[in-house]
């Protein structure tokens, strides 16, 4: 982690604070905005360009079970800032806890669960389905935590079952280099997103969860492989 990038963002921290006091007062489709906006500055605050690929992917119309792997602290950053539809996520218990961050994520209307117990794990794929269901798009982070790494961990199958529960189009998210900010000396100035191509529940309903999960996984794994600067 970069002490001077930290310097950089401190002054931020406590406008974001105030401004997500604001928003919780609000619908999440504001708050949303206002934390893409957020997400977007912080990445140039920080010194990082944002090299995005494959937006013309996401289906705009269609509910969206996004698929992504999970690199560093800025993850979320990144995908606020390019997604070209709104999204709220699955996390988590503690991180609802975090200052500041817990809160925006509250305020968007992020699905927060103890993965450490059935009850939470049920809790949180009752949650998701019903969410998708009603139009929500969502995201998941399969590996269950930072990789810290161009390596991946394995995909946790069950990850997948809200798609195939609410009948969503699932779009694999690859992220690159968001693990640099964690990283202390780590001199990358250019992070990297890119979007697949989307899945309909026609094409994966056949298959089975373990099946559909390595086929995501090896295709992100595959486009990690790929460095934004080679673009």
């Amino acid at each position: 982690m970069r002490i001077t990038q930290i310097v950089k963002a401190l002054p931020f921290l406590p406008a974001s604070w105030i401004s997500s006091k604001i928003y919780q007062n609000k619908t999440q489709e504001e708050s949303q905005i206002r934390l893409e906006k957020w997400s977007t500055l912080i990445l140039k605050v920080l010194g990082y360009r944002l090299q995005v690929q494959g937006v013309e992917n996401v289906p705009m119309q269609e509910t969206i079970y996004f698929v992504s792997n999970h690199q560093g602290t800025l993850d979320p950053a990144l995908i606020l800032a390019s997604s070209p539809v709104h999204l709220a996520f699955i996390s988590k218990k503690e991180n609802e806890t975090m200052p500041i961050f817990g809160r925006w994520a509250c305020n968007i209307g992020t699905i927060h669960f103890d993965r450490e117990s059935r009850e939470g794990n049920v809790h949180m794929l009752r949650e998701a389905a019903r969410e998708l269901k009603q139009g929500k798009n969502l995201l998941v982070f399969p590996e269950g935590t930072r990789s810290m790494g161009d390596t991946m961990h394995d995909f946790k199958a069950g990850a997948l079952l809200p798609a195939y529960l609410s009948k969503a189009t699932i779009v694999p998210i690859a992220l690159k280099k968001s693990y640099s900010f964690d990283i202390k000396g780590d001199k990358t100035k250019v992070l990297g997103i890119e979007y697949g191509k989307p899945i309909r529940p026609e094409e994966y309903k056949k298959m089975d969860q373990e099946n559909l999960a390595q086929q995501l996984h090896d295709w992100i794994q595959s486009r990690i492989e790929i460095s934004p600067e080679d673009k």
